[in-house]
């Protein structure tokens, strides 16, 4: 609410009936609370950032349309020092005024890392869209092999293109917005189907991920009623025909899994980077199967598997995501499809723990994303079940030329998809010590840009027509407040 809400008459009447004696603070007041606020907590979170050793980061730029404003948000990611539990914290929403060239933009994320006292080697990955600017920024600026592009948007370029490569089934889609936007603008046909459905249609957005799925299936579902409705009305669209609404249902069909997977990896409180290549061994075989009687329906389904290969083909070499898959117990090689890309990755990890024994030697979970277990065959991990179901029999048995740790974890079964990974990692500690400090990293690692995104949903919802006034500052403040948790927002009274 706008900050001005504690002096409008009917907040003072509301305040003076259920609390007589209490002096409500001005507008002037709450600002200087809010910043007072900030100014402790920061101190707090940034002190604890300094003891983080791995942080991952998603950056991206919105357009406030109010105020014709352009911001930079980023998140930060890691796992907390007293047991491994992921935590996120915005780390700032800086307001643009210059061009977003990739040399302003290397600027920007430089002076937030030196607000919060962040090294650049502490940073392990970050995540943006595919926009050539930010990712020339991100290259530049840490390194190519620390950027990682959207899960999400690159997934959702895939299903995009497909539909831009089947011309009939854009055509169909179009047709189908029409009608939506039909009842959406008038009130009289809105009225009339509202009387026979309980249901309210949904329209597809381009900036919104999925939701071409979410309107074929809320259409599909109410065709007979907006059918019975749209002959009432003159000016309304033509009804799709039969055939049309039987393609729109195999086209929903063949989204239905792209769906899920989105879903899956759009979280922020567990850990999603592991679950990159899994899921997409998961989609493809989904689909695969999918029986598609009409020819154009067929067309779209190839260009889909087309695409995915196109996009994700040789995912498995990005050592990224292959070594945060093996070290997920869920999973560990169950998903791998190329032998060399897996081996490699091994190959990765037993350095690493040699790397740890040699620095020793000279020196001398909140939710982890637990998956659905349930048994509906439908669901997008049914097809990892099966897979995990017939290579338990015959697990691979792991050479003694690999350290002991990682030879004893890859020997051991895999765990359920509901067994919680940062507990296992948690309790497994003492019995992996090396493995434990190269899986680490690993697990703070986002594969998706969303936890940016969904900041600037949040900020939509503060600069409003009502609170347009707000400054970049106190903005700011907002945004990095309300992304604590509680136990955070009570740092100062312990």
């Amino acid at each position: 609410m706008p900050l001005w809400s504690t002096e409008k008459d009917g907040f003072k009447l509301l305040m003076k009936t259920v609390a007589p004696k209490y002096k409500i603070p001005s507008r002037k007041t709450i600002t200087k609370l809010i910043s007072s606020k900030y100014d402790v907590l920061y101190t707090q979170i940034k002190n604890k950032l300094s003891l983080v050793e791995n942080i991952a980061l998603t950056t991206d730029i919105w357009t406030d349309t109010i105020n014709t404003k352009r911001y930079l948000g980023m998140t930060g990611h890691f796992l907390s020092l007293s047991k491994l539990q992921l935590e996120s914290v915005t780390l700032g929403v800086l307001e643009l005024q210059e061009r977003h060239t990739s040399e302003n933009i290397i600027g920007w994320l430089n002076n937030l890392l030196v607000k919060w006292g962040i090294e650049k080697n502490q940073i392990i990955l970050v995540v943006t869209d595919n926009g050539a600017n930010i990712k020339n920024a991100v290259y530049n600026f840490f390194g190519k092999a620390k950027h990682l592009p959207c899960f999400a948007h690159t997934l959702n370029l895939v299903v995009q293109n497909a539909l831009d490569d089947t011309n009939d089934i854009a055509n169909l889609i179009n047709e189908i917005k029409r009608l939506v936007t039909f009842f959406k603008h008038s009130v009289a046909a809105t009225d009339e189907f509202n009387k026979i459905s309980k249901l309210k249609l949904k329209q597809s957005i381009p900036t919104r991920w999925n939701s071409i799925y979410y309107m074929l299936q809320r259409f599909i579902i109410c065709s007979d009623n907006i059918a019975s409705t749209i002959v009432k009305f003159h000016s309304s669209p033509p009804m799709i025909s039969g055939t049309q609404l039987f393609i729109a249902k195999e086209i929903m069909f063949l989204l239905k899994p792209f769906e899920a997977a989105t879903k899956e990896l759009c979280g922020q409180n567990y850990v999603t980077a592991s679950k990159v290549i899994p899921l997409l061994h998961c989609l493809i075989k989904k689909n695969e199967p999918i029986e598609i009687k009409n020819v154009i329906s067929l067309d779209f389904k190839n260009n889909l598997l087309k695409n995915l290969n196109t996009r994700f083909g040789r995912v498995e070499y990005l050592e990224i995501f292959s070594i945060a898959t093996i070290l997920v117990p869920r999973f560990k090689t169950l998903h791998s499809n190329d032998p060399i890309a897996s081996s490699k990755a091994i190959g990765t990890i037993k350095n690493k723990i040699i790397d740890i024994r040699t620095e020793c030697s000279e020196s001398s979970s909140s939710n982890a994303g637990n998956s659905s277990d349930d048994e509906n065959p439908d669901n997008l991990w049914s097809v990892h079940k099966e897979l995990g179901s017939k290579k338990a029999v015959n697990e691979p048995m792991y050479s003694n030329e690999m350290p002991t740790d990682l030879k004893h974890y890859l020997n051991q079964p895999t765990l359920s998809l509901g067994d919680d990974i940062l507990t296992f990692w948690d309790t497994h500690g003492p019995i992996y010590p090396k493995l434990k400090k190269v899986v680490e990293p690993y697990l703070a690692m986002v594969a998706t840009s969303v936890p940016s995104e969904r900041l600037f949903s949040k900020a939509g919802q503060i600069v409003t027509d009502s609170s347009n006034r707000l400054t970049g500052k106190n903005f700011n403040q907002l945004m990095f407040l309300g992304s604590l948790s509680e136990k955070d927002w009570h740092l100062d009274l312990i």
